[in-house]
């Protein structure tokens, strides 16, 4: 039986250390669409979180296995902090049309698998959203929904103060990062910020990570957003695994071998369970997927690849239900990201397909809830990580919610945690 989406959400939330009212966006998309990138223009490593008025700051791929290159449309669709579509009007939120283009796609070139690529960057002057906030990407094949994007657009980034500690309970000390808030408020904008005001964080680019946090208390002009119930804390997780198949068919570290079927298939290195090791510091980027190809391109000269992979089994059960997951499939991984249990291999199996590129991707146990990376990954306070946080705001008769501020935080060594930034 398939358990209700908002149930599953629930269930999530009090799993964790400690719980927030909010709800995550819902990202959709096409099962003919791949390798679907949405990040700054200067950083593929970060969220969609941008300034408001910033035009072409928002860059789009992603490729089409139907082999269409009609141009597509695109709309915008401002939402509440809770990702629940606002009551305004298009015509208060958006300046120009409504409804903008996405430019021809480019059909592949000398590749296995046929696909068009489409790319562009984003908002346009003729379609710029002037009020900031939540809001979906929308993109259309005529009325077909293709893809649908959380992004933020924010105000300002200098008011808002963020730090990022160990947390103090023996219980989550080893294996959570807190992330603590502070902001600036004159009480007269809203008639009680503690119902109008919240603290959005996300970790990395997983989006199912999302929490909205009410202020703990007003200091003076002040909101206190510094919990110590677990509200804040995050799985801190360990170093992402990589693959990069950017010189195929030529071996890499990490892929032994290549074999051609009607696409390529590239070998991995078995992998082994993280859970109960030590950790072990390396540089990764958080679990991005950047396609390239040493050939050409990487929009239309990358190939596809089935990524073989397998998870050994160190506990001799083969029970659990591990999938893949990163910034390639927008950390919600379907029925094709799914491993299966080989009792003759004693590790759990599966072929991914992926773009020709840079990979990072973790494990996860899909019936263990927000635990899922406890057993494969493993979680420690040392592992480097990146909050986004955003202040939102339902100003005295406005009809909306508001992103007033934002702040992005790069830990990049968790065995010095204490990173305090802003004013």
């Amino acid at each position: 039986m398939q358990i209700p989406r908002w149930t599953a959400v629930l269930v999530a939330l009090l799993a964790a250390p400690g719980w927030a009212i909010g709800q995550t966006p819902e990202i959709k998309k096409d099962s003919l669409l791949h390798s679907v990138l949405w990040h700054p223009v200067d950083r593929v490593d970060a969220p969609a979180i941008v300034g408001l008025g910033q035009p072409r700051a928002l860059q789009l791929r992603f490729d089409d296995f139907s082999q269409s290159v009609l141009p597509l449309k695109y709309v915008w669709v401002h939402c509440d902090r809770n990702w629940q579509p606002s009551p305004i009007m298009a015509s208060e939120f958006v300046r120009g049309f409504w409804e903008g283009q996405v430019p021809e796609g480019r059909l592949a070139f000398n590749t296995y698998q046929g696909y068009s690529h489409y790319e562009m960057q984003l908002p346009e002057e003729s379609s710029m959203p002037v009020l900031s906030g939540n809001y979906y990407l929308k993109v259309f094949a005529d009325e077909q929904l293709l893809l649908q994007l959380p992004v933020v657009f924010a105000e300002t980034p200098s008011a808002l103060q963020v730090a990022v500690r160990r947390p103090v309970a023996a219980k989550w000390t080893e294996r959570y990062h807190e992330v603590d808030a502070w902001f600036p408020w004159d009480a007269s904008r809203t008639s009680n910020p503690f119902t109008d005001v919240r603290l959005g964080i996300l970790q990395n680019r997983d989006w199912k990570s999302f929490r909205l946090l009410a202020p703990r208390f007003a200091q003076g002009d002040r909101l206190d957003f510094d919990y110590n119930g677990g509200e804040n804390a995050f799985l801190a997780g360990n170093v992402f695994r990589f693959v990069d198949t950017k010189a195929l068919p030529s071996p890499s570290l990490r892929v032994t071998r290549y074999e051609l079927s009607d696409r390529w298939i590239g070998f991995v290195r078995q992998d082994i369970p993280a859970g109960i090791g030590t950790y072990v510091r390396q540089e990764d980027a958080r679990g991005s997927f950047v396609p390239r190809s040493a050939r050409g391109d990487a929009g239309t000269q990358a190939d596809y690849v089935w990524l073989d992979l397998e998870l050994k089994d160190t506990e001799a059960w083969g029970g659990r239900r591990i999938a893949l997951e990163g910034d390639f499939n927008q950390y919600q991984p379907g029925p094709e990201h799914v491993l299966s249990f080989s009792e003759a291999r004693g590790a759990y199996i599966g072929r991914i397909l992926v773009k020709q590129g840079y990979l990072e991707y973790r494990f996860r146990d899909l019936n263990a809830g927000v635990d899922g990376i406890d057993w494969t990954e493993g979680s420690h306070s040392r592992s480097a990580n990146q909050y986004s946080a955003v202040v939102y705001a339902r100003i005295w008769g406005e009809r909306y919610d508001r992103a007033v501020a934002f702040r992005l935080v790069d830990v990049v060594d968790g065995a010095q945690l204490r990173m305090e930034l802003g004013q």
